[in-house]
């Protein structure tokens, strides 16, 4: 079943995301948490995933396990990520430049593949790069039963594209929250699944 998840880029400072994540309570099943290197966290109800955006995710990893995240996105698999598999689901981060042959012996270590569909990560309000329906296309011809998500520069145009091309996961950030109506916005995604 296709998913659309809020994203949350790294907060500003406390109260940011408990504010925002306070939004979707009861509404999304899951948000997704961009973490970069400043550490801002508030306890929030919500069930989250993280997106662990750092130079040594490893280092991190354990208090965002703590923390109570559901999942976790990395960009890159050792042991040190690897031993908290189990306590909850890893994903493997792939960046647009990457080359899928690059990734073909990770997709059966990761729970799950996060592709990126835009250049610059870090950052929210980029356009789509056209190249990500061909790249989850090979990866599900491949390996049919790893799960996608798809995170940057996704709108109510394009996304019904990405689910046609195997997608199972939407990380949607500025279509929502640049939204005059976040909750809204959220809405009229969840329409096309």
């Amino acid at each position: 079943m296709s998913e659309i998840i809020p994203a949350i880029l790294e907060p500003k400072d406390d109260g940011e995301l408990g504010e925002k994540a306070g939004i979707f309570l009861g509404k999304a099943p899951l948000i997704h948490i961009d973490v970069l290197e400043k550490d801002v966290w508030d306890e929030i109800e919500n069930e989250f995933e993280a997106h662990l955006m750092v130079k040594d995710p490893e280092v991190i990893i354990g208090r965002w396990v703590d923390r109570g995240a559901k999942r976790i996105v990395v960009h890159e698999l050792n042991k040190e990520i690897l031993i908290h598999q189990g306590l909850v689901e890893i994903g493997l981060g792939v960046l647009l430049e990457t080359p899928l042959n690059e990734i073909f012996d990770l997709i059966v270590t990761a729970d799950y593949l996060h592709f990126m569909s835009i250049a610059e990560i870090g950052a929210q309000g980029h356009v789509l790069d056209e190249r990500i329906f061909d790249r989850i296309k090979k990866v599900k011809e491949v390996y049919p039963e790893t799960i996608i998500a798809v995170d940057g520069g996704i709108n109510l145009d394009n996304a019904p594209k990405l689910l046609e091309a195997g997608a199972d996961r939407l990380i949607i950030g500025s279509a929502i929250f640049g939204a005059e109506d976040p909750e809204e916005a959220y809405e009229n995604f969840l329409e096309i699944i």
